[in-house]
């Protein structure tokens, strides 16, 4: 079976182009508010001649790039032309896999017995999605999913790159390995430490030094240069399930009071537990996500003994694992995550847990007058301390009418101040969509 890989060209600002037509033929930086601070989620080809790029501080972009036009993002238009694209796609072909919000794999069988049919194929899409929506599209060909991806970056924007095992290995030994898909900074440099500077050194290392020095995934890795792969592709309308679910929030200040941070992962804490409760899914595995005022990023992560979809359980590993990872510098950035995750009624817990009806009852109400009222109408207690020390209001929350003194861990699921008709649901400022 031959496999594209639809790859949409810088795909949050070409749609703000194509929606804006005065956006056209001008860099364009789409982010979060632009009146505040925080990164760079996308960048037009007109942008990135001045070395912008997506994760930059908009005050560099800004530095870099000053005649930009900033915009802010909106997730929801680019969900709903991702969906309208992968319904494209599917009238060329039903397995189409979604990879990412603008890319997507695309299986095709008998129809395309060839590379050179498959290519065929491609420009037909490419065409489309031009025609359709006015976006370029860059789109690998191969006969693996390894193949094509990699392919996919080989001609930007609106190429076409169609490559065998044969094609793969002449275009990429060559090339430095990090290029390869899979090997990021850290380990590229572990590997030029050992000599394997290119994808072809990789292919051709010996395999005991592979395995003794990266484990299991160093084999795998020199298959992969070779052009092999036999992942297979996951045709989106057979399900997938979720591998992670978190919430992270770039903060308006820099912030150094320990009892407003962990404020913040009660809240983000009790975000995560409602979204995977509302989904269905439990989890083991919780990672804290710390950046501080540097861009100093740190990920740390413990496993429950058993699975939880509870903020009860989640807040108080990620108030150990700050406690125990943070050097006291002024943070920009908290994120907490919940990974290893199965479906609630799949999932073996304790029967300490699973017997807790009367908790299960009162968290399914809140739920639901949230569901009905915003996130705001009730939040957990503990986000309320020490509001007062701050010169913003996180997460969009409404003012206390009266002093709270109770500490960080108190019971989840307060009402807190009832917000007035103007007061409008929490967003995390700054942060990509």
């Amino acid at each position: 079976m031959m496999i594209l890989l639809v790859d949409m060209d810088a795909f949050f600002a070409s749609v703000e182009q194509a929606h804006h037509p005065h956006l056209r033929g001008k860099p364009v930086i789409v982010c979060g508010d632009p009146g505040r601070r925080g990164v760079v989620t996308a960048a037009s080809y007109e942008a990135r001649p001045s070395g912008v790029r997506a994760g930059m501080r908009l005050q560099e972009a800004r530095r870099l790039c000053p005649d930009a036009e900033y915009v802010e993002g909106d997730p929801a238009k680019y969900v709903g032309l991702s969906l309208q694209l992968l319904d494209l796609y599917t009238r060329y072909s039903p397995d189409v896999e979604p990879f990412s919000v603008d890319e997507a794999f695309v299986g095709l069988g008998p129809e395309a017995p060839t590379l050179e049919r498959a290519a065929e194929i491609a420009r037909a899409i490419q065409r489309e999605i031009d025609l359709r929506f006015g976006l370029g599209a860059s789109i690998g060909v191969g006969p693996n999913k390894l193949v094509a991806k990699m392919a996919s970056g080989v001609e930007k924007p609106r190429g076409l790159t169609a490559l065998d095992p044969e094609g793969f290995r002449d275009v990429f030994w060559p090339r430095d390995i990090q290029t390869m898909w899979g090997v990021g900074p850290k380990l590229a440099e572990r590997m030029r430490s050992l000599g394997i500077k290119t994808v072809g050194d990789l292919a051709r290392a010996p395999v005991p030094l592979l395995k003794s020095e990266f484990g299991i995934i160093g084999p795998q890795l020199r298959e992969c240069a070779w052009g092999e792969d036999d992942t297979p592709l996951v045709p989106y309308h057979r399900g997938l399930d979720a591998k992670s679910m978190g919430h992270e929030v770039t903060l308006a200040e820099d912030c150094d009071d320990r009892a407003s941070l962990e404020g913040t992962l009660l809240r983000l804490s009790d975000q995560v537990a409602r979204r995977m409760r509302g989904e269905g899914y439990v989890g083991r595995t919780v990672t804290l996500k710390l950046r501080d005022h540097r861009f100093v990023t740190v990920l740390r992560q413990r496993v429950l003994p058993d699975f939880t979809a509870e903020a009860e359980r989640i807040y108080p590993v990620t108030r150990t694992l700050l406690n125990a990872n943070w050097n006291g510098a002024a943070v920009r950035l908290l994120g907490v995550s919940v990974s290893e995750l199965a479906r609630s009624g799949e999932a073996k817990q304790s029967e300490l847990f699973a017997s807790e009806d009367r908790s299960q009852r009162l968290r399914e109400a809140l739920d639901r007058v949230r569901d009905r009222l915003g996130e705001a109408s009730v939040v957990p207690l503990g986000t309320l301390v020490h509001r007062r020390r701050l010169s913003h209001v996180p997460f969009g929350m409404p003012q206390a009418r009266t002093p709270v003194s109770r500490k960080p861990d108190a019971s989840l699921g307060a009402p807190a101040a009832r917000p007035g008709r103007s007061a409008r649901r929490g967003r995390d400022s700054g942060d990509p969509p």
